[in-house]
C-alpha cells in the first residue's frame, strides 16, 4: 500500500504574469477537455515515475496549456496555489502502485516509460499506457486506492509471467508497439525504419522477421506485423516511425547524403543501439550539419 506519498517538492515556483486568482468552482481533471486532460496526466504519470521534473517541463505544460482557461486554472491549483487537486493524487497514487507491482516483477517502470515515450504517443490515455508497460490491463484491474483493505490488494496480485504475456495474441483488440516485448519493439521499429530508409527492403528480410518470432512463439508480434502486411492497415506508431524515417531522408538529400547509409553507419557503430534513438540520433546530426 502506499499510503500517501508526498511527491513533491513543487518542481519550481514559476512566475506567470497576471495569473488570475481563483473565479468560482475549481476545475476538474474531468471538467477539462480531453486534450487538456490527457497532457497534464502525461505530466502526473512523468512527474511521478522521475520523482520531480526539471522547471521548464513545468514551463512547457504552461505553454501546452495556453488558450485553454479552464486547463490554466488547474494547473494553476497545483503550482501557483500549491494545492494538490484529489484527482491529481489519485492519479499519482494509481502510478506508484503500478510502479510496485512492475518492480515485484522485475520491471523498472521508470526507464520503460521513458523508454516507450521515445516515440510518438501523445494520442493515447497516459495510465492505459502505463499499464500495459507494467504488464497490466488497467481494464482488467482494478484501480488501487489509499483506502483499499490490503487483503483485498493481495488478491488482485497474481503472478504473471510478462514474458509470456506480452507474447501472447491480444483477442480484445489490435496490438500496438507498446504491446510487444522490448525485444520485438526493437526489432519491428529497426525494421520499419530501414525499408523506408531503403525505399524498401527484400522480401527476404520480412519472411527473416516473421521466422524469428516463429521461432520465439510470439504470437503478438506477428499479429502487428500481420496488422501492415496482411491486413493492409498499418497502426498510428507504425506511420509515425516511418514518418519520421522519411523527414531524415528528406534531410539527408538536402544535404547530398544517403540517410540508410548514414543510419547503418550508426547501428555499426554503436551495436544494441535503441533504433528510435538511433533515427533521432541521425535526424540531430544532419540538422547540425
Amino acid at each position: 500500500m502506499n499510503g500517501t506519498r508526498d511527491l513533491s517538492p513543487d518542481p519550481v515556483p514559476v512566475a506567470f504574469e497576471d495569473t488570475p486568482g481563483p473565479a468560482g468552482p475549481m476545475p476538474e481533471l474531468d471538467d477539462l477537455t480531453p486534450e487538456a486532460s490527457g497532457r497534464i496526466v502525461r505530466y502526473i504519470v512523468t512527474s511521478t515515475l522521475e520523482r520531480g521534473v526539471a522547471p521548464t517541463a513545468v514551463v512547457a505544460l504552461y505553454a501546452d496549456l495556453a488558450g485553454d482557461e479552464q486547463a490554466v486554472r488547474y494547473a494553476d491549483r497545483r503550482f501557483m496555489l500549491r494545492e494538490v487537486p484529489p484527482d491529481w493524487r489519485d492519479i499519482e497514487s494509481r502510478v506508484l502502485d503500478l510502479e510496485d507491482g512492475a518492480r515485484e516483477r522485475g520491471l523498472d517502470l521508470a526507464a520503460a516509460w521513458r523508454r516507450a515515450t521515445s516515440v510518438a504517443m501523445q494520442g493515447q490515455d497516459a495510465l492505459e499506457q502505463l499499464a500495459r508497460l507494467s504488464g497490466l490491463r488497467s481494464s482488467a484491474r482494478t484501480q488501487r486506492s489509499i483506502f483499499d483493505d490490503p487483503e483485498d490488494l493481495d488478491e488482485l496480485d497474481d503472478d504473471v509471467d510478462l514474458d509470456v504475456a506480452q507474447r501472447e495474441a491480444l483477442t480484445d483488440r489490435a496490438p500496438d508497439l507498446i504491446d510487444l516485448s522490448t525485444n520485438a519493439q526493437q526489432r519491428i521499429r529497426r525494421f520499419a525504419i530501414e525499408e523506408r530508409l531503403e525505399r524498401g527492403l527484400p522480401p527476404v528480410e520480412l519472411l527473416e522477421l516473421y521466422r524469428g518470432f516463429e521461432i520465439d512463439a510470439d504470437d503478438r508480434a506477428r499479429q502487428y506485423l500481420d496488422l501492415v502486411y496482411v491486413d493492409r492497415d498499418p497502426p498510428g506508431d507504425w506511420l509515425e516511425l516511418q514518418s519520421e524515417a522519411a523527414r531524415a531522408i528528406d534531410l539527408a538529400e538536402a544535404r547530398g547524403r544517403d540517410a540508410g547509409r548514414l543510419f547503418a553507419d550508426i547501428l555499426r557503430t554503436s551495436p544494441g543501439i535503441e533504433p528510435m534513438f538511433a533515427l533521432r540520433l541521425l535526424l540531430e546530426r544532419l540538422m547540425l550539419t
